[in-house]
């Protein structure tokens, strides 16, 4: 009888499995707008030629590109470089060969643990070509910390640079954010300068107008709603009514509070942390730095000043009486009819705080209430209050527990079968509904694709001018996406 010692056993195993898992070279690039597109030392196919050139001369005949194009070098969430790490934690990858340090990374601090800590864990070597770094000599290796800070140096003055610009582009009095404030919409000519939206502007001098009426946010929100005037552009295909048309009290708070609608520019809004952080700090209003006169104004200066008067002059909000009542369902209720979150309310201190039929004093859970988020702001035009009481919804699913626990006692087998059966049904209502959704979806982009090529038919007939079809194009492509403002 033969007996094998478990090192044999193990060394076994793993040769099985190397077997099995074939072992690739890959080969990584990456390029980033901040590396300049027309660097042609830099370029993704230069960087792929280089790679290729190498792997075949040194013998790595089984190798794999990763590219990731357009992607920032100061963090790793990039797809292709995501894959790969993943594919090196599954095995299949032995060695990563890229163009310089650099396109690894300029995060000195997350490039060093990949380096020193990641690839030796997982017996990858890594070699940088132009750099001269190879893990297998640990003399070169020496020098390759100092080389990741000085990538992350330059990525920083990169960073500073561009903002510097962005900021003195935004000091001219240029628009440079995402999506127009609402009554607004950019330059044809000019994208940093705003121009008037002849559809949407009436709404923004009517919520002036009502402001300056004596009309609060809540107030011109629902006035907005009662008249049927959209809160959005364009209407997508899966948007209901009520979303279509539901302004909120912030929404309208801050456009009355926003110095775009006299015609000035806000430089910036907000600033970040650091370089790397995702911490937003925003600036408070009293600091903003305003240009003034940048675009033609939807509201006269005078009118705008006026109501910010008012709106200082209103009290604050007083907060009312803090509920006790720790609601156990935040987040699970919804509204049938909306789809809004219900909020939780209490009542007034002092109000039946008493049961009249026991006498005894009132729990929090038995004053507290549930109601539509929609109803409260808005009113009935918008939705129903759907009113419910937590005592209520509180035994309900208290009952409907205490229910499958015993047929769960009684019956294990029976009721894993039911439960999985309900699990698969209300899984497949929600597949059918996304279907749907997608169906929809698709047929609206192929009938502006079917557009597109009409546009484009009359261009080439001469029918239709060059700066018509940029105008039909960006709306059309507002359309597709369904733009918010």
């Amino acid at each position: 009888m033969i007996i094998s010692c478990p090192c044999s056993l193990r060394r076994a195993k793993m040769s099985r499995k190397n077997k099995t898992i074939p072992s690739v070279t890959a080969l990584y690039c990456r390029l980033s707008i901040e590396d300049g597109r027309e660097n042609e030392s830099m370029s993704i196919q230069n960087q792929k030629s280089l790679l290729k050139d190498f792997a075949e001369k040194n013998g790595f005949l089984d190798y794999e590109f990763y590219v990731d194009d357009g992607y920032t070098g100061r963090n790793f969430n990039r797809p292709s470089f995501q894959r790969m790490i993943a594919d090196i934690e599954a095995g299949k990858i032995k060695c990563v060969v890229t163009k310089d340090l650099s396109r690894l990374g300029r995060n000195y601090i997350e490039a060093g643990s990949y380096i020193e800590v990641f690839f030796p864990r997982h017996n990858v070597r890594y070699i940088a070509i132009t750099d001269g770094v190879d893990s297998v000599n640990r003399q070169e290796m020496d020098i390759t910390p100092f080389k990741n800070i000085l990538n992350d140096l330059y990525s920083r003055d990169i960073s500073k640079k561009v903002l510097a610009g962005w900021m003195a582009r935004s000091r001219q009095g240029k628009f440079l954010g995402g999506p127009t404030p609402y009554g607004l919409r950019r330059d044809p000519e000019d994208h940093g300068h705003l121009v008037i939206d002849p559809e949407t502007a009436p709404t923004v001098r009517l919520v002036f107008d009502l402001a300056l009426n004596g009309y609060g946010t809540m107030k011109i929100a629902k006035h907005l709603l009662e008249h049927k005037i959209p809160i959005t552009r364009v209407k997508t295909p899966v948007e209901s009514e009520v979303r279509y048309y539901s302004w909120s009290g912030s929404v309208i708070g801050k456009m009355l509070r926003n110095p775009v609608y006299k015609g000035d520019h806000v430089v910036c809004k907000a600033h970040q942390k650091a370089i790397r952080s995702n911490t937003i700090n925003a600036i408070p209003r009293d600091q903003w730095e305003i240009v003034e006169n940048c675009h033609e104004a939807i509201v006269s200066r005078e009118q705008w000043d006026r109501v910010q008067t008012l709106i200082d002059r209103r009290p604050p909000i007083m907060q009312g009486n803090r509920c006790p009542f720790y609601n156990l369902f935040h987040g699970l209720v919804y509204c049938a009819t909306c789809g809004k979150s219900m909020q939780v309310r209490y009542e007034k201190a002092g109000r039946m705080d008493v049961d009249r039929i026991t006498k005894k004093k009132r729990e929090p859970i038995d004053k507290a209430y549930y109601i539509c988020q929609t109803y409260n702001r808005l009113g009935k035009n918008a939705c129903t209050s759907h009113k419910i009481e937590a005592r209520d919804l509180y035994n309900l699913v208290l009952s409907d527990i205490m229910a499958h626990a015993a047929m769960a006692l009684k019956d294990a087998e029976g009721f894993y079968r039911r439960l999985t059966g309900r699990l698969e049904e209300q899984y497949t209502l929600d597949e059918n509904g996304l279907k749907r959704e997608l169906e929809a979806l698709t047929k609206r982009n192929q009938e502006i694709d079917d557009m597109f090529m009409s546009l484009y038919a009359d261009k080439t007939k001469g029918i239709l001018t060059e700066q018509r079809l940029k105008r039909l194009s960006r709306n059309s492509t507002t359309t597709r996406h369904g733009c918010r403002t």
